[in-house]
């Protein structure tokens, strides 16, 4: 597939799964009493948010009446930049532009309306950043792994549970696979995967297309299947101090969710058919959950997460951040390793990807046993969803 034949695919920035992007009208002035009924004025244009050129370029339209200036850029952080780039206005509240040089994948972005930011309820919504923010998820040249496919797909479903940990009522996403409903008598391995920092439990399906990432791996035979669920990374319990950099879900997962799981669908008990995994804040849940809590899951997935490996340069902390003690973790290797069947580390090599060979090096010489997976990008979800698609066939083997 091509990028202009890819642009088209109905998950990446259409109604399938955003809140709005419909295509925008534009309407002529109109004043009442003229005795012209609304209904039979035509209007100037009807267009898309984005559209797609074949040499990569977006065009952007905006209707926003009143408005004197529109600008578009990308989100600190991202590889598209900060830079504003101005639409022209058109008439009657249109605004229009082309923007080149946008990357590839899943972008959050930032309208400016007379220089100030805002969200533009007529283009794609997401959650980041702690908030709803816009994003635009542009078509890949070549990765379609994660697009919409014509294969057998699994459903996305919307639970609660009540948790004893938080006292509150808690809800997931869990995902099953094309089986599910048609094998009654089939148990299924399940996948707990927490997202990151500023985002919430739709990341990973809203933003990652995991659910389209294991449909196609699962359609080509090239991984187990699995059920997947994901929890919001945020949760602290009433009697327990503010939580500090990142939240602990180690007893909201083993002690509400996972019985919640095991209750309300068919899924192996037993820890060789659990793994865990998150990227960035979720990498470090992850790693405290599996690592505080050996009896519980046999795979753990560190997606933009440290290693614990103290290079020049490296990473945090790990015992300050309350993930654990690596030097007592990895101090008896044998133990270590016959408690999980596998450590993954998954890195853009721009967020210090190109550290994660040597610090892999550093834990095979001291007997651990890891593998890994590094890919262009900085810390960003074209990388998770790169990582994701290495990983999730690792699984259950």
């Amino acid at each position: 597939m091509s990028y202009i034949e890819n642009k088209d695919n109905p998950i990446l920035n259409s109604t399938v799964i955003n809140f709005s992007n419909l295509p925008l009208t534009i309407m002529p002035p109109f004043e009442r009493g003229k005795g012209i009924p609304f209904s039979s004025i035509e209007p100037i244009a009807k267009v898309p948010v984005y559209e797609f050129l074949e040499n990569g370029d977006v065009v952007f339209n905006v209707n926003a009446p009143g408005v004197e200036k529109v600008e578009v850029g990308g989100r600190p952080g991202t590889r598209w930049g900060g830079e504003r780039h101005e639409l022209e206005h058109q008439t009657q509240g249109w605004f229009r532009g082309t923007v080149s040089g946008i990357p590839e994948g899943f972008q959050y972005m930032q309208y400016y309306f007379d220089g100030k930011p805002v969200l533009y309820e007529s283009a794609p919504v997401a959650r980041g950043y702690s908030c709803c923010v816009n994003y635009i998820d542009m078509p890949p040249a070549d990765d379609d792994f994660y697009l919409y496919k014509d294969v057998p797909h699994g459903a996305l479903r919307y639970e609660t549970y009540c948790s004893g940990f938080t006292r509150t009522l808690r809800n997931c996403w869990v995902y099953t696979p094309p089986t599910y409903d048609t094998c009654p008598d089939r148990h299924y391995p399940t996948l707990y995967i927490q997202h990151g920092a500023g985002e919430n439990e739709t990341g990973w399906f809203w933003q990652g297309k995991l659910n389209y990432i294991i449909d196609n791996l699962l359609a080509a035979g090239k991984c187990e299947e699995m059920i997947i669920v994901c929890n919001c990374g945020y949760a602290e319990s009433p009697d327990a101090p503010s939580a500090t950099v990142f939240h602990d879900i180690s007893r909201l997962i083993i002690d509400d969710c996972i019985p919640f799981i095991e209750s309300r669908f068919r899924v192996k008990k037993e820890k060789s058919g659990r793994a865990m995994a998150g990227l960035s804040m979720g990498s470090f849940q992850a790693q405290r959950c599996c690592f505080n809590n050996p009896d519980v899951f046999d795979y753990i997935g560190v997606f933009s997460g440290s290693t614990g490996v103290a290079l020049p340069g490296g990473g945090p902390n790990m015992l300050a951040l309350g993930i654990g003690d690596y030097d007592r973790l990895f101090g008896d290797p044998e133990k270590f390793n016959s408690q999980h069947k596998l450590l993954y580390y998954g890195r853009g090599m721009q967020e210090g990807g190109e550290n994660l060979p040597k610090e892999i090096e550093w834990l095979h010489s001291k007997g651990i046993n890891c593998e890994y997976f590094v890919c262009e990008g900085v810390h960003e979800w074209q990388v998770w969803r790169k990582t994701a698609h290495d990983f999730l066939p690792r699984l259950f083997k």
